[in-house]
């Protein structure tokens, strides 16, 4: 990990979030309704306190997300698969690509308000290739028995790991699920994560690891996920920006051509594609024309893609 290059090599930005603050992204996501979404998914339920006065509701005149090209029927079927989820103790989260925590904390505690008892917590798991944003996250989130009864139900883990590495995922993956494992029960699904979340991670998996490297990642994440993952995709004029940065600081450039990473030129598409493929289904919000595209999108112009998984994995019961 090259100091010089200030993050623009590996995007492992020093003081990324005092720049991109968690609430910017946040606010969108319940304006929308993508975060009522996945609550109402997760724990069962709309109606939720958000701690500023305000609730988070799903009416009639509540913006709804629906599951592109899935029937109402595939729906309903696809909820009673996954009803066990509304009833577990615990909701597992993983955040690809964390930098220092931030975000990976305030979406963690987003989801608890929606927590039907005090016993329910929200187990985090962040991972970055560079270990002293994790070190800064831990010293910053990791709980030592102190806080209040809401920050210990926020239980964060952060691990370094390049995500470009099939085995470095996956250990990391394993090793929190046998760290948090819930012994209760005699017999109870694969543990995967509920939700796991992409943020501005895809370009940077994308240059290091090229077309494969990215479409490997991509589905490693979605074997790890049994429920929802949200992805917010550079687009291809960023794979430009990067090498213009370095260049300004005279550091070695990185070939991001169109004719190496066939997939920067309809990146988006190929995300989806590549996500769909593995048994889940976008989720679009019924809007009226033009409004979608502006509610999908953060100040620094990246979509905020939702899915859903519509395939129940008979190896997740195994």
């Amino acid at each position: 990990m090259e100091v010089d290059d200030k993050g623009h090599r590996h995007g492992n930005f020093p003081n990324y979030y005092s720049f991109h603050p968690p609430q910017n992204r946040l606010l969108i996501l319940e304006q929308c309704g993508l975060m009522t979404h996945i609550r109402r998914g997760l724990f069962g339920f709309d109606d939720v306190d958000l701690g500023d006065g305000t609730k988070s509701t799903s009416s009639r005149n509540t913006k709804r997300p629906r599951l592109e090209n899935v029937t109402s029927t595939a729906i309903e079927a696809t909820c009673d698969s996954n009803a066990a989820d509304c009833e577990d103790d615990n909701i597992y989260y993983c955040d690809l690509g964390c930098n220092e925590g931030d975000l990976t904390v305030a979406m963690a505690s987003s989801l608890l308000k929606a927590a039907h008892n005090n016993e329910q917590v929200v187990r985090s798991l962040g991972l970055d290739i560079d270990p002293i944003l994790i070190q800064r996250a831990s010293d910053k989130f990791s709980h030592k028995g102190g806080g209040d009864d809401s920050e210990k139900k926020v239980m964060p883990v952060f691990k370094a790991c390049n995500l470009c590495s099939d085995d470095e995922h996956n250990n990391a993956c394993s090793s929190f699920f046998a760290n948090a494992r819930n012994t209760q029960h005699d017999a109870i699904p694969k543990e995967l994560f509920s939700l796991t979340t992409i943020f501005s991670t895809t370009m940077w998996i994308h240059v290091h690891g090229g077309d494969d490297g990215l479409t490997k990642f991509l589905e490693r994440a979605c074997g790890w996920t049994k429920k929802y993952i949200l992805i917010e995709p550079q687009h291809s004029s960023n794979y430009r920006k990067v090498n213009v940065r370095l260049r300004k600081m005279k550091r070695p450039e990185i070939d991001v051509t169109i004719e190496r990473l066939k997939m920067r030129a309809d990146i988006e598409n190929e995300i989806e594609r590549v996500v769909t493929g593995c048994g889940f289904r976008r989720v679009k919000l019924d809007l009226d024309a033009g409004e979608q595209g502006d509610d999908l999108r953060t100040s620094w112009n990246r979509t905020l893609q939702l899915y859903e998984r519509t395939e129940t994995r008979v190896e997740d019961y195994e």
